[in-house]
């Protein structure tokens, strides 16, 4: 973008280890080129590697910190690392299942990375390997990012390559982002379908569960349910929140009915307009953790959210008689439909 202060690596895996962890950790982390062998490491504090870095530096102070990144795994581990999984699973054992296969791994070749027992994908195109002194840091940004606009400068450590090997003739794997739809979009549409039966494991109710690609992927949730009783809505919004790590960055979630289609905003907006009474259907949250991306909250990283109750009110939520939708007998539907072609009318899609 035009405002982009010099070159971003925008697709790395980084790969870390917490002080004595058994598990590594899988994520996507934007890196901004300082130098020839130098890149500002742009990891959020919730993010699981500014975790593991966080634990190391106070379990090791000021010792270097072991990361390993790879450019260009395969479409499965790239997913995984994406994906948040709970913690007690790996995202490497995670990428597996959804390839259908183990995950190959590699040993890294620096004492640094060996010793803190880093695994790479063994077909990734391109692997960097490096530290990251504690005591270095560095401002990072102004970029274009995938909610549309310039972040803020802000500090960020910084990652030190000592070794690099690549696959012969490598590709260099890299993404757009920017407004959505973007590509990152995209891929968070695709993450709908392992979403829904990781929540329906947990919350046999749900219907189908859905994050918008205009609301940055992650900002917005849709969710249908069976309800079973009064309130059942607004205990759906908290579990969600609190059920994986990455949704405690969703600002804004919308109950409604299993009858309407959540992947349709004309479904949704006529549920949350017939069935919803703005007081008393909207739960509102403060202080919670929130993207730091979000320069719409008032504090960096801490903000408030929403839930939006579009379900049919039971006895107890309202005290009127509740109407009942409208819904065409099939057979006056069928008799219509019959009437088409005698009337010289074709209706496209529909055959003859």
């Amino acid at each position: 973008w035009p405002g982009d202060v010099g070159p971003l690596v925008t697709w790395p895996l980084v790969i870390t280890r917490g002080p004595e962890k058994p598990r590594m950790n899988l994520g996507i982390y934007r890196m901004q080129l300082l130098g020839a062998n130098k890149l500002i490491m742009r990891w959020l504090s919730h993010r699981g590697g500014a975790l593991d870095f966080r634990d190391w530096t106070l379990k090791r102070p000021g010792e270097p910190y072991p990361v390993a990144i790879a450019l260009g795994a395969d479409p499965a581990t790239t997913l995984g690392a994406v994906t948040p999984v709970p913690d007690a699973l790996s995202e490497y054992a995670f990428a597996g299942l959804l390839r259908g296969g183990k995950t190959e791994l590699a040993n890294c070749l620096t004492p640094r990375c060996k010793e803190n027992e880093l695994l790479v994908p063994a077909h990734s195109e391109i692997i960097l390997e490096g530290y990251i002194d504690p005591n270095e840091m560095a401002d990072e940004g102004p970029f274009g990012d995938h909610t549309g606009y310039y972040n803020e400068v802000e500090r960020f450590p910084v990652f030190t390559v000592e070794t690099m090997t690549t696959r012969k003739n490598p590709i260099y794997h890299s993404t757009y982002t920017g407004r959505p739809p973007d590509e990152p979009a995209i891929l968070g549409v695709a993450l709908n379908e392992v979403f829904v039966p990781l929540l329906q494991k947990q919350f046999p109710e749900i219907v189908d569960f859905y994050l918008p690609p205009e609301g940055c992927s992650y900002r917005m949730a849709v969710v249908s349910i069976r309800k079973e009783y009064p309130g059942h809505a607004k205990r759906i919004m908290l579990g969600i929140w609190s059920f994986l790590r990455q949704f405690m960055y969703t600002k804004f979630i919308i109950i409604t009915d299993e009858d309407v289609d959540v992947r349709s905003w004309e479904d949704v907006i006529w549920a949350m307009t017939t069935r919803m009474d703005p007081r008393r259907d909207s739960v509102f949250i403060d202080n919670t953790p929130i993207d730091y991306l979000d320069f719409a909250s008032p504090v960096a990283g801490l903000g408030s959210k929403v839930g939006m109750d579009a379900t049919n009110k039971w006895e107890g939520e309202t005290d009127r008689e509740w109407g009942t939708s409208i819904q065409m007998d099939a057979s006056v539907q069928e008799r219509v439909d019959s009437l088409w072609d005698s009337l010289g009318i074709h209706l496209p899609g529909r055959k003859r």
